[in-house]
């Protein structure tokens, strides 16, 4: 399978992490950490996405808000995607929304997002892209291992999985937080976009 050349800086994904920096409540390395699994998803989503219009400014918000919420909770589906729907407004892109607060929805789906569905395309490309980095490579949905590895090698995104989620398990646990990045529907339904995905 033929992949395209590794994004090492995708200027719209930067643009939307510095704004938002502040979520990361100082902790500058976690953010790190998030910025490298954004670039890890934007380019393994690149690889297996067919070309759209606007598709790789799509991919790059997508990618930067679909964990944005994390720092602060396990229920971060939905503040994911308000944060990301404030930012299209603010920007005019708001034509945007429905097909971006899909692709976060449905990222954490263990099965095939059907191609018969709204968004299909980029959804499905964000949710293997997604599985590709949370398995650490294991799974690769047809991508070549030397790529998968040198996106990996590329960007250390290693402190987001065992610092950051970690922490955020704690503190999701203490506050008998729902883990809701489970129920894709439901945040669709929570974050105005109900009826998004059918």
């Amino acid at each position: 399978m033929p992949v395209p050349d590794i994004v090492r800086h995708a200027p719209l994904a930067e643009e939307i992490l510095e704004s938002h920096r502040y979520l990361a409540r100082g902790d500058d390395a976690g953010w790190d950490s998030y910025r490298a699994h954004v670039y890890r998803v934007i380019n393994f989503a690149r690889a297996l996405c067919p070309t759209a219009p606007d598709g790789d400014d799509k991919l790059a918000t997508a990618a930067a808000f679909h964990d944005l919420a994390v720092f602060d909770t396990l229920d971060y589906l939905v503040p994911s995607i308000q944060a990301q729907d404030g930012w299209l407004q603010r920007t005019g892109r708001q034509a945007w929304s429905e097909e971006l607060a899909v692709v976060i929805a449905e990222h954490h789906r263990l099965t095939r997002y059907g191609a018969d569905r709204p968004h299909a395309a980029l959804a499905e490309a964000m949710r293997r892209a997604d599985l590709i980095d949370v398995s650490q490579g294991l799974i690769r949905f047809g991508l070549p291992k030397t790529f998968v590895r040198e996106v990996r090698r590329c960007f250390d995104a290693s402190g987001f999985f065992t610092r950051v989620i970690p922490l955020g398990t704690v503190r999701a646990v203490r506050a008998r937080q729902q883990p809701g990045f489970l129920r894709p529907r439901n945040a669709l339904a929570r974050s105005g976009h109900s009826g998004a995905d059918s």
